[in-house]
């Protein structure tokens, strides 16, 4: 009985670490609802859009610099794919990483932060 709680409980743990190392699915990009902004801010944005592509690590210190210029409320993370600020009233800088990077492509960053500029909150709440 102990062997087969014992290897039932291996495989538990075994499990358990392959559910925390694998790559979130939270940022698969496209068609995922978490990741898309909601339907009322995902348009094109009508004022002038600055987008700068970058490697990734590049792209952790160029928003932290962003947020620190204009002064936005979040902070940049390590695994930063993306970030904008709305630099005048009618003007947003985007920067995007330049290949894909923990599932999540240019092209999704964009859509993602091209939402910021119209509207959507840093916070994501819908």
């Amino acid at each position: 009985m102990c062997n087969i709680i014992g290897f039932d409980m291996s495989r538990r743990f075994f499990l358990l670490v392959v559910l925390f190392l694998s790559p979130s699915l939270a940022m698969a990009g496209k068609n995922d609802a978490e990741w898309n902004p909601p339907a009322r801010f995902d348009d094109a944005y009508t004022g002038q859009l600055t987008v700068r592509y970058l490697p990734q690590k590049k792209v952790v210190t160029t928003c932290a610099k962003l947020f620190a210029e204009y002064k936005v409320a979040t902070k940049s993370s390590f695994t930063q794919r993306g970030c904008s600020a709305i630099t005048n009233k009618t003007s947003c800088t985007v920067i995007v990483i330049d290949k894909t990077f923990g599932l999540a492509t240019p092209k999704a960053v964009l859509r993602h932060e091209i939402g910021h500029c119209n509207g959507w909150s840093a916070s994501h709440p819908d």
